[in-house]
């Protein structure tokens, strides 16, 4: 009786696999890494501010533009008078990282309530280097211009500024 054991014993020994052997990576081993940054953050500071146009008689379209060196008023017919200002963002993240700053819309309708309409086209830096994190963050300047014919209905023109900032 003790020989079919014996010899069950002996066909298991026989029929298991032998065990893997285990191999080192040759050359330099892979490294982990992650990136962790802060959320961005945008704050809106400082409306952009046109100031007052008056529009005399001229033909064609001129320009009024501002910029954070200033305010152009068209080359004739124009007057431009009254407080006028870029608008102001701070935006805040991970130091030393680049925000790329963009416009939901290349143009923003300004209205003045009553269907008269003006199209400006809003300026900006591309892009910003964050250069702390947290406050007091980087401030970067929006302008814009505006063209104006001498038939523009009178009124407070205004519309929505949306700009928006992403991580390199």
């Amino acid at each position: 009786m003790k020989r079919p054991i014996m010899a069950a014993l002996a066909l298991g020994v026989l029929t298991t696999p032998s065990a893997a052997q285990q191999v080192s990576v040759t050359g330099a081993k892979p490294t982990a890494s992650v990136n962790v940054m802060k959320p961005l953050q945008l704050t809106a500071l400082r409306n952009l501010q046109f100031g007052t146009v008056l529009v005399g008689s001229f033909t064609g379209a001129q320009q009024v533009a501002i910029t954070p060196s200033g305010r152009t008023c068209g080359s004739g017919g124009l007057t431009c008078s009254g407080t006028f200002s870029t608008a102001q963002y701070r935006v805040t993240g991970s130091n030393n990282q680049v925000a790329l700053i963009s416009s939901v819309s290349p143009t923003v309708t300004l209205t003045n309530g009553t269907g008269g309409t003006l199209v400006m086209t809003p300026s900006f830096p591309t892009s910003v280097t964050i250069d702390n994190s947290g406050n007091p963050g980087r401030l970067f300047e929006v302008g814009g211009s505006l063209s104006f014919t001498s038939t523009m209905p009178d009124g407070l023109y205004t519309g929505i500024l949306d700009i928006q900032v992403a991580y390199q």
